[in-house]
């Protein structure tokens, strides 16, 4: 049945990989609905075809792009899950093709202007590691400026591999730490160049001149700084690297609602801005599958 297998999987997200309360409901929610169009359907049965038909249903009733990313996600971890556990031989949903990700912020970076930008940090020699592990954060990790600014050295799990961070509310979550930010924090730590400790009673890992935790002001000038040696015009905020994590993460085929809890965003629409439709690929999808653009017709 597939109320059963429902129930198993949300017990499975909510006992086994820990997802908040909020995170569990909008699963049940959008899985709630797909049990009810397939209440009398074996999940074995389940075929690629019968997923067209489920969204172009949904789709006939003008769910919106991102609804419709939404569920996706839910259903493609959904049937993972009874993959794994051996309720389906195969994932119906595994190959079936997402909306693509528009660059919907207009500070939006490429993966190229931000290695442009981390590169920049190696101008000032003095202070290249404290910036780069800076923009690692912020970049590999999606953290908002104050998250940044008050992260702790004692909240810096290296060997496990996340970070504390205190977020909106004084919500405390767990934040995957990268390679790269892992060794770029590594290497500001043990560098000559942090000769200003956190004053007395402090751990927080990045300081001023006096030992204080460092400013928003002073964080933007740095972002600043390092922009403009880069030699990028557009608009950059440090929030805008949060927003660059949480589009490059979507668009490389990640979970929307794991995304959802590495941002701390107590409701999913938040995230899924994240999940506009690509104008372009609409084009491409037109021209590769209409049928007078298959037999070469062209406006005269």
């Amino acid at each position: 049945m597939i109320r059963t297998a429902v129930d198993d999987f949300l017990q499975y997200l909510k006992l086994e990989l820990g997802l908040a309360a909020n995170s569990v409901a909008a699963y049940r929610a959008d899985l709630n609905e797909f049990e009810r169009q397939y209440a009398k359907y074996t999940l074995a049965r389940f075929r690629t075809s019968d997923l067209n038909a489920y969204f172009g249903r949904l789709a006939a009733q003008g769910r919106k792009p991102a609804t419709l990313a939404r569920k996706l996600s839910a259903l493609r971890r959904f049937f993972a899950y009874l993959k794994d556990t051996g309720v389906v031989a195969e994932n119906p949903v595994g190959g079936y093709r997402a909306p693509k990700i528009a660059r919907y912020h207009p500070d939006y970076l490429s993966v190229e202007e931000i290695e442009k930008i981390i590169e920049a940090a190696n101008g000032d020699p003095k202070l290249a590691g404290r910036d780069r592990a800076i923009v690692e954060l912020l970049y590999g990790c999606g953290l908002r400026i104050s998250e940044l600014l008050n992260l702790k050295v004692s909240g810096i799990e290296f060997e496990a591999g996340f970070i504390k961070v205190v977020g909106k509310g004084n919500k405390q979550r767990l934040v995957p730490l990268g390679e790269f930010a892992r060794r770029a924090i590594e290497h500001y730590l043990d560098s000559p160049e942090r000769v200003r400790r956190p004053a007395a009673g402090s751990e927080t890992l990045f300081v001023n001149r006096s030992g204080r935790p460092m400013s928003r002001v002073g964080l933007w000038k740095i972002v600043k700084k390092l922009v403009a040696r880069s030699g990028i015009t557009k608009s950059v905020t440090p929030h805008t690297f949060r927003h660059s994590f949480a589009t490059h993460l979507l668009a490389g085929g990640a979970d929307l609602r794991t995304v959802q809890e590495m941002l701390g965003h107590a409701d999913i629409s938040t995230t899924e801005i994240y999940t506009q439709v690509d104008q372009g690929y609409i084009v491409a999808e037109h021209r590769r599958h209409h049928p007078r653009e298959l037999a070469g017709f062209r406006r005269k």
